[in-house]
């Protein structure tokens, strides 16, 4: 047989198979829902609680309307349904990916913070310690976002920096948002830190690498630099 025909004989059964799947998972009881789990555990009573039918296949339930449900509740922000083939449907509320950390200002605790701005639960999966650290920051309840309009512009220049320049990226260790008038970044080895504005944080990090590479300057005693003057760049000793 050569390859055209092969190729031909390997489509046919590819969809026949394909079609014979199509038929199983909807015309028989094969895949016919027999369950439901919620953030990973078993939900009693789910044909009564979600309005899901106990003889119909799992691809045919309703599930844009019980996520529209599920979304209504106020403390739901965020849900995701995924088919658990054979018969399961897996339910997950709330989780979100954080694209940083941030320490509540006055609670000491530790959030993660996704593209929103949102304070988010973290796992031990999300404790990836490149991501910077947000500090001095008025946190609110788990699932609020922050008050401070700086939250989502920064949040918005750090994932353009991550992925166009990784390396700048990484530098960052944290960013203090104490005072209103500018940003206080900490980079990574550095003494000294930066000041910064929010809405020019990428192109005020480039500016301060520009700055090094280029100029041989004695930073030793330097305590703070100061870049957010597109005409100026203000090296200070001492504290302030």
């Amino acid at each position: 047989m050569d390859l055209s025909n092969r190729i031909v004989v390997s489509s046919i059964a590819l969809l026949t198979a394909g079609l014979t799947l199509i038929g199983i998972v909807n015309f028989t009881d094969a895949c016919r829902l027999q369950g439901a789990t919620l953030n990973g555990d078993p939900l009693e009573g789910w044909s009564h609680k979600l309005g899901l039918s106990e003889t119909r296949s799992i691809v045919h339930q309703p599930v844009d309307s019980l996520a529209h449900s599920i979304l209504a509740r106020d403390d739901v922000f965020k849900v995701d349904i995924a088919y658990s083939l054979p018969h399961k449907l897996d339910i997950r509320t709330n989780e979100f990916d954080p694209l940083c950390f941030v320490v509540g200002k006055t609670t000491g605790k530790l959030f993660g913070l996704n593209h929103e701005g949102r304070l988010v639960k973290l796992n031990s999966a999300h404790l990836d310690w490149e991501r910077p650290v947000f500090t001095n920051v008025v946190t609110g309840d788990l699932f609020s976002t922050c008050n401070d309009s700086r939250i989502r512009v920064v949040i918005e220049q750090l994932e353009a920096l991550r992925q166009e320049k990784i390396d700048v990226y990484r530098l960052i260790d944290g960013v203090d948002f104490s005072d209103y008038r500018f940003l206080q970044v900490l980079v990574s080895g550095l003494p000294y830190h930066l000041r910064l504005r929010a809405q020019k944080l990428s192109n005020d990090m480039q500016r301060f690498i520009d700055f090094v590479l280029l100029y041989d300057v004695d930073l030793t005693n330097v305590k703070c630099i100061d870049l957010r003057y597109d005409d100026m760049i203000i090296c200070a000793q001492g504290s302030k």
